[in-house]
């Protein structure tokens, strides 16, 4: 046997099924046999296998084992000259295993290789080619410095950032997400460490392999799509600490102990600047509308005050708008200005709100008495600045921001015009409509000009999604037009042959899934929001009612147990019922406290079914309450 592809899956099911489609393509006249590894998925993996991929060796775990010892049970089993590890949420295109193959046989000091990996947006992932995070390596990337001079030799050396993107050239680190090996090399500096369950293990072993005295090479003629993150969520703060605990597991086996002892502090402060980072990040990304309108706001009634006001603008009037800028932004909020797709309209109903809340905070707090004049001030700068703020950011095409309706998008489909019209018509349904929907023949798709035309009909049309038929073109001519359309913003996704499915980078879309239109469902922006208040609404309630609360409920230490949940966001008071597998995938949310479902059809799937699908399409916060008032006793309910 000459290859053996090896692949770790957990829960990934969609996306190993195009894994393997593709993987099955590429070994095409290559005497090649394919490893699955299951960790106990809980999706019908291990059945989707066996179904549609019969001659597929899988192995089945009965627990989940992780990354290292899963590919090294596979490595075991393969009497092959060369294996690879690929991840599942991988696209390799017909020609990677022949090109890497005949890299391999012509360069026989290569103990590993690693391909160009670009990401789902068609964007070079730089962990294609990798350098030993040796003490300076990783100081150097924990204070930014990698990030400011990624093209230096010495800055940039964590990603090798100094080696061309399209050169093949020896390296030290390879990526777990496709790892070629040589399985004489495997013999004589051994298999993956199984002390690192997941993440460090690539690391250990390409080190592990030029202490043995072969090389690693980055080989860039052969090339994949890594959906970076399918298999495991990478921004998350869990991640950077699962990641950088296997960096000090690393750095334990490796390192003297003094270079260890330095090396530790350093991943140590990496752990909670990352993680700090994380966290600071993603409340910037959720912060950054409300931060620009508070400014705006403030602003506005600076712009008004100084245009039309007889007194001089001081400090305690500033103070003033900056009271009234941040009650604004809460009356904003509660109105849906900050929901995503942007409508102006929320913006209207939040000066609204304030026009009717003004009054009576008046009449509440006479001795603090908000002035007519300060009043419409207010509501004017609210309008003006929010949708001035929006206006700036759609104008600059920032797209989370567009005023453009997101609901309908414009999609463009390449391929036959069979599978063109299957595609779009499956978009269509789990959208509840499109946009624009342009075509382009095979043709036009394997046409040299095709990226240019692809270009084209982006800026002309407003394309916001670009979908390839696979069963028409080739995985590697999909893999090289998302490279060469990288630039033009666009949501790359793939029909995938047996029509069954759409995938994305970030997204499964088939008829099993329920996608719900936005403005009724369970899990719109909206309804998130006021399902949070009205969860807080009734804890409050509930509080304030104690004594009776307690007289009423079944189980009193586990009522406090559920109360406190609902505040810390862990539970809802009203979720689904139990979820089984059906017909329809629904939109999730958080576990409830109490379900929609009635007692005596618990369980029946299909009431159950049923129940949560209408729960799911026509949500009411004053059904939640209804159910709540109705159902005391079982608050305690564990």
């Amino acid at each position: 046997m000459k290859l053996s592809i090896i692949i770790v899956n957990y829960n990934v099911r969609a996306y190993l099924e195009q894994c393997l489609s593709t993987v099955q393509a590429a070994i095409s006249g290559l005497e090649a046999d394919v490893f699955v590894v299951d960790n106990l998925s809980t999706d019908g993996s291990v059945e989707m296998v066996l179904a549609k991929f019969p001659t597929v060796k899988l192995i089945a775990n009965k627990e989940n084992v992780g990354f290292s010892r899963a590919n090294n049970q596979a490595i075991r089993a393969s009497d092959a000259e060369y294996v690879v590890l690929l991840n599942p949420d991988t696209v390799v295109g017909e020609d990677v295993f022949h090109k890497v193959v005949e890299f391999l046989d012509r360069t026989p000091k290569a103990g590993g290789l690693g391909v160009k990996m670009i990401d789902g947006t068609g964007s070079f992932l730089p962990e294609s080619k990798r350098g030993l995070p040796t003490p300076a390596v990783a100081f150097y990337k924990i204070i930014g410095l990698t990030r400011l001079f990624p093209h230096s030799k010495v800055f940039g050396r964590y990603h090798l950032g100094h080696l061309p993107e399209n050169e093949a050239a020896p390296i030290e680190i390879l990526s777990g997400a496709c790892m070629f090996l040589r399985k004489k090399t495997l013999d004589e500096v051994g298999l993956l460490d199984e002390s690192f369950f997941m993440y460090g293990e690539d690391i250990d072993l390409s080190y592990r392999i030029t202490l043995g005295g072969y090389e690693n090479w980055y080989f860039p003629d052969a090339r994949i799509i890594h959906y970076k993150g399918e298999s495991t969520k990478k921004s998350s703060v869990n991640y950077v600490f699962v990641f950088y605990n296997a960096m000090a597991i690393f750095a334990q086996k490796h390192f003297t102990r003094r270079r260890m002892n330095l090396l530790g502090l350093l991943i140590n402060g990496s752990i909670y600047l990352s993680a700090a980072g994380a966290i600071v990040m993603r409340f910037l990304r959720r912060a950054l509308l409300p931060m620009l309108d508070f400014a705006g706001i403030v602003g506005v009634l600076w712009l008004i005050r100084t245009l039309f006001g007889d007194d001089p603008i001081g400090l305690e009037r500033v103070r003033h708008y900056a009271v009234f800028a941040v009650a604004g932004l809460i009356g904003s909020g509660l109105c849906g200005a900050y929901d995503i797709p942007v409508k102006l309209f929320n913006i209207i109903r939040g000066a609204l709100l304030m026009a009717i809340g003004i009054p009576l905070y008046n009449s509440v707090m006479p001795s603090r008495i908000i002035e007519p004049s300060d009043a419409l001030a207010l509501i004017s700068a609210m309008i003006v600045a929010q949708i001035g703020v929006r206006l700036i950011l759609h104008t600059a095409r920032m797209k989370p921001f567009s005023l453009r309706s997101l609901d309908l998008k414009r999609v463009l489909a390449i391929g036959g015009a069979e599978e063109n019209k299957h595609a779009l018509a499956l978009l269509w349904q789990t959208h509840f409509g499109l946009g624009r929907q342009k075509q382009m023949s095979i043709e036009q798709g394997q046409a040299p000009d095709a990226a240019s035309e692809v270009r084209r009909k982006v800026r002309k049309h407003g394309i916001d999604e670009v979908v390839f038929c696979a069963k028409d073109l080739r995985w590697s001519r999909i893999i090289y037009l998302m490279e060469q359309l990288r630039s033009t913003g666009v949501l790359f996704k793939i029909a995938q042959p047996t029509r069954e499915f759409i995938i994305g980078p970030n997204s499964i879309e088939s008829l099993n899934d329920l996608f719900i239109m936005e403005r009724y469902a369970v899990h719109s922006s909206g309804a998130r929001r006021t399902k949070r208040i009205m969860d807080l609404a009734i804890a409050l309630g509930l509080m304030l009612a104690l004594p009776i609360t307690l007289l009423v409920v079944a189980d009193r230490a586990s009522f406090f147990s559920n109360w406190w949940a609902v505040i810390r966001k862990r539970k809802s008071w009203v979720g689904y019922g139990p979820l089984k597998e059906g017909p329809m995938k629904i939109p999730m949310i958080r576990p409830g406290v109490l379900n929609t479902v009635p007692k005596n059809a618990l369980n029946d799937p299909v009431s159950v079914q049923r129940a949560n699908i209408t729960y799911a399409k026509d949500y009411g916060p004053w059904n939640d309450l209804g159910l709540v008032l109705r159902s005391l006793s079982d608050l305690g309910k564990a």
